[in-house]
């Protein structure tokens, strides 16, 4: 579990985040809503202590956490094994046989020897995730997962992201995800200028 009390992140002396209080469980996936600049990244890499905050506390164990923040970044003259190999090589949890089952499951085990800088923004985008859950992380962070996905690769990361869920905690930030057309998340939270509505 993750609880937030009265976190608040300034940059600059603006309130990024502002006062947040919320609490994420195992087992649930929570999304986070709202406008460009509203917060959501922030959150997610106050949630990962890419950053700390400003005031107030986390509550949380030592979490192995995957992430995808912003646009995934790769050596784009690698290709996608050299690159996934030496994400691997860090925390030494993983072999190439997990790295191309995790290739596979996006569908791009075929690319696999392919240079990144030919992918199109959604393979890249399916990089992006492939890297973040490869080492089957307890924290997984997605900040707008489905950008640039067709349909049928929203289908396959979304159904992936869902077999996934049991133990793990969740977070992804999209604005403009259907919540009505795909009621998958435990949770909703909207954020508006650093603020939970």
């Amino acid at each position: 579990m993750i609880k937030l009390n009265a976190v608040t992140k300034k940059l600059k002396n603006r309130k990024v985040l502002d006062e947040i209080s919320v609490t994420f469980e195992e087992g649930k996936l929570y999304l986070l809503r709202g406008h460009n600049g509203s917060g959501k990244t922030m959150l997610l890499r106050l949630l990962c202590d890419l950053i700390a905050p400003t005031g107030g506390t986390v509550e949380k164990p030592e979490y192995t956490y995957g992430v995808m923040i912003e646009t995934p970044n790769f050596a784009l003259h690698d290709t996608a094994r050299q690159n996934l190999k030496f994400l691997a090589s860090i925390r030494k949890k993983i072999g190439m046989k997990d790295i191309e089952k995790s290739l596979e499951e996006v569908h791009l085990l075929d690319e696999i020897d392919n240079k990144v800088k030919n992918y199109s923004l959604g393979m890249k985008q399916r990089l992006g995730f492939c890297q973040a859950v490869m080492e089957n992380p307890e924290v997984l962070l997605l900040d707008e997962p489905f950008n640039a996905l067709d349909e049928e690769h929203f289908h396959l990361m979304l159904q992936r992201i869902l077999e996934m869920k049991q133990d793990k905690i969740i977070v992804i930030a999209a604005h403009g995800f259907d919540t009505e057309k795909y009621p998958v998340f435990d949770q909703v939270i909207t954020l508006n200028n650093g603020k939970i509505c």
